[in-house]
């Protein structure tokens, strides 16, 4: 049971330090003002942007896996927080993190180092992003002091 528990906290620990920790490195980059460094924090973050999904996915399972072999009730209200939390991430990630992992891509190929494009810069600007970022680090936040605290339980 507790080997259960350890790797579904470690694989989301994972999951967040690749996800958070890259988007964080890109925000520092973009400050930067200069392609070459989101170009280098690009390159750098795009295999592991590729095990995220699959972190998410596997520290989930681990989590209802951990919740069956603890015998809470899969229904019990902290859980269904944590599982509406935790498919907002999945949905943010794939709607809107994704979708500007792409767009910055394109942007970056066709983009000669110096200053950030108009082109690079709104991307970052961009209302939808800017709100996934702030809606990603609520939900952490709620989840986090969901499983701590379990509440309505």
């Amino acid at each position: 049971m507790f080997v259960l528990l350890f790797l579904h906290i470690t694989t989301m620990i994972g999951a967040i330090i690749v996800s958070f920790g890259s988007g964080l490195v890109m925000a520092l980059a973009r400050r930067t003002g200069q392609v070459s460094a989101v170009r280098g924090v690009a390159a750098a973050t795009q295999p592991v942007g590729r095990a995220i999904p699959i972190l998410y996915v596997a520290g989930g399972l681990l989590g209802l896996l951990t919740a069956i072999a603890f015998g809470y009730n899969l229904l019990a209200p902290w859980l269904v927080i944590a599982y509406l939390g935790w498919l907002v991430l999945m949905a943010v990630g794939v709607a809107v993190n994704r979708t500007f992992a792409i767009s910055l891509d394109v942007l970056l190929q066709r983009t000669p180092d110096g200053p950030l494009s108009s082109e690079i810069a709104q991307l970052f600007l961009e209302p939808r992003v800017r709100a996934a970022t702030v809606i990603d680090y609520v939900v952490l936040v709620a989840i986090l002091f969901d499983m701590v605290v379990k509440p309505f339980s």
